[in-house]
């Protein structure tokens, strides 16, 4: 038997509930599940007494996404529901329901495994899913040494988890006991409140919270200080972002709309959006003047800069911003003109890449005017016509005129760049390079799916200055890497440099041919840099002094002359 459809759960009011309550004894995530199921049985009316009665999975998520929500919307969420209805047969039972909301609070994963234990325990599980990089709930040996804290010992770490030995670690081998990745929260505090007067004040908190974390102490003292005595008890340590670890907490959340605050969609921590009622009731008691927003003051986000565009020297003598506007906060994917006299750009809005601009200006940074609609342009061989990306009929590959008309609609696709010699343009399709012939129309694939290693090619890839080889960034397990692949009869794969740091898809041929440009991420100075890679070698690349290394610089294009390069930046890095 089927229940009615119900209401959203009154999330809010289920926060406000839970923060009135007592000192808690147990774990206090205890405390908020009793209250989300009273809520949920309320909503579906008094669902506590018919235990034997289902509710539409679909029908059961759409209401449970508008009660997080800050604007009460229904959305479907396809993940949500395969979370809710694990046997697959549409339906969600009162267990399944309440075994949902322990997932979605963070004290339970999807495979069954408890997340919170009853000694108090809690499994690092922001540390398993940033290991576990192609998301199937198990570490294989190579994903565990690709990601591990400790490479010198990988091997032998994996070993003593791997307790069956079948080369997979599954979430309850990872979270063996007094192994390394289970987090005693209560342990902690007890080793952090030096004074031993059961509260950790703030320097207690800076002094024991990881540095990548210690963004949080300051919201999270004002948030979960119940008592307002400017410290935290054990139990408001404890049910804090800082005494729970299900949460990728040191990726700090950015204001994508550039509008100066957080909205809940903003406040996330890893790509998957997961524990979302755990999130919410964090959202919730960060939100102090209840606009269902976060300002500054209320939590410490990463505001979205103005990028813009320099001209630097290839001798690093001469530097010099091109472009900067308000209006097109994001600017990138340079490319030079063949003359070396104009560049194309684009220009991105606040609204997102389907409303991103094409732009030229003369390689001064003089006579800035918008051509069309479009991403990623790419010179023709005689500078009248170029290529690019557009959302026009869907993703798809263009030669458009300098004046903006189109010429023609070439594929679906994204990434067109242009041969130097005229003749080729390179764009993906299907994570596969097709080559369309600019003379005669026809359309070849040079690198098909299932041929290559790699689970996503990137855009913005770069043809060698003879024409003959096309370098582009590829996505592995738990890397990327820059791979040539030469236009022989077979195609030729090379794969040249694999990395875990952060790397920009833009890659540059220098003129000579003999030399590969991108932009990485530098460790030592904490933002990305310019490097080189040489192509004759299987050395590592080396960083480009000559484009000032106190400065973060993505997007990269040689001039065709090799007497500047043109760099996007978000400008000198500040704290």
């Amino acid at each position: 038997m089927t229940v009615c459809s119900g209401q959203p759960i009154s999330i809010v009011l289920l926060f406000a509930l839970v923060s009135l309550l007592p000192a808690w004894a147990d774990d206090p995530f205890d405390e908020i599940l009793g209250r989300a199921v009273e809520a949920l049985d309320e909503s579906y009316d008094n669902w506590q007494f018919r235990g034997e009665e289902t509710v539409d999975s679909t029908t059961f998520t759409i209401n449970y996404a508008a009660s997080i929500s800050t604007d009460g919307q229904r959305r479907l969420d396809r993940v949500l529901i395969l979370h809710a209805d694990p046997d697959r047969d549409r339906q969600v039972t009162r267990k399944e329901a309440i075994r949902f909301l322990e997932i979605q609070l963070g004290m339970r994963w999807i495979t069954g495994d408890r997340l919170r234990r009853d000694d108090g325990q809690v499994i690092d599980f922001a540390e398993f899913i940033r290991t576990d990089a192609n998301q199937d709930n198990e570490i294989s040996r190579s994903e565990f040494i690709d990601n591990g804290w400790n490479s010198s010992t990988a091997n032998e770490d994996f070993d003593d988890l791997d307790s069956n030995a079948d080369e997979r670690i599954t979430l309850d081998e990872f979270s063996k006991p007094d192994g390394p990745y289970l987090r005693n929260p209560n342990a902690m505090f007890d080793a952090a409140d030096t004074d031993q007067n059961q509260r950790l004040s703030h320097q207690e908190l800076i002094n024991s919270i990881p540095k990548e974390r210690q963004y949080l102490i300051a919201s999270n003292l004002v948030a979960f200080d119940k008592d307002g005595d400017g410290s935290l008890s054990i139990d408001e340590f404890c049910i804090s972002m800082l005494g729970t670890f299900n949460g990728s907490w040191e990726n700090v959340p950015k204001d994508e709309n550039r509008d100066q605050k957080l909205s809940f969609n903003e406040f996330k921590f890893d790509s998957r959006n997961l524990f979302g009622l755990q999130r919410r009731y964090y959202f919730h008691r960060l939100d102090a003047n209840g606009d269902q927003s976060l300002s500054v003051d209320e939590f410490a986000f990463r505001k979205h800069k103005v990028h813009s565009l320099y001209r630097v020297s290839m001798n690093g003598e001469d530097s010099r911003e091109l472009y900067r506007h308000n209006d097109f906060p994001f600017v990138g994917s340079p490319d030079v003109s063949p003359d070396g006299q104009w560049i194309l750009f684009e220009g991105t809005p606040a609204e997102g890449t389907n409303r991103s601009q094409i732009l030229v200006m003369r390689s001064n940074g003089e006579d800035v005017r918008d051509v069309c609609d479009g991403l990623m342009p790419s010179w023709s061989a005689d500078g009248s016509q170029f290529a690019c990306s557009r959302y026009e009929g869907g993703s798809s590959v263009w030669i458009m005129n300098m004046d903006g008309t189109a010429n023609r609609r070439i594929d679906d696709g994204w990434a067109a760049t242009w041969s130097p010699d005229g003749k080729s343009i390179a764009y993906t399709n299907d994570n596969s390079i097709r080559i369309y012939d600019v003379q005669t129309g026809q359309k070849r694939t040079l690198l098909a799916k299932g041929t290559h290693p790699y689970h996503y090619i990137f855009w913005n890839m770069s043809w060698s200055p003879d024409s003959r080889r096309i370098v582009f960034k590829g996505k592995l397990d738990s890397r990327h890497e820059i791979a040539i692949v030469h236009l022989g009869e077979p195609p030729h794969l090379r794969r040249r440099f694999a990395t875990k740091e952060d790397m920009a898809s833009d890659l540059a041929w220098s003129p000579d041919g003999r030399h590969i440009f991108f932009s990485m991420h530098s460790r030592p100075h904490l933002h990305n840099l310019i490097y080189q890679l040489a192509l004759e070698s299987n050395d590592p690349p080396n960083v480009v002094p000559e484009a000032n290394t106190s400065m973060p610089w993505s997007h990269i294009e040689i001039s065709p002359d090799n007497q500047f390069m043109v760099l996007s930046t978000s400008g000198p890095k500040t704290e």
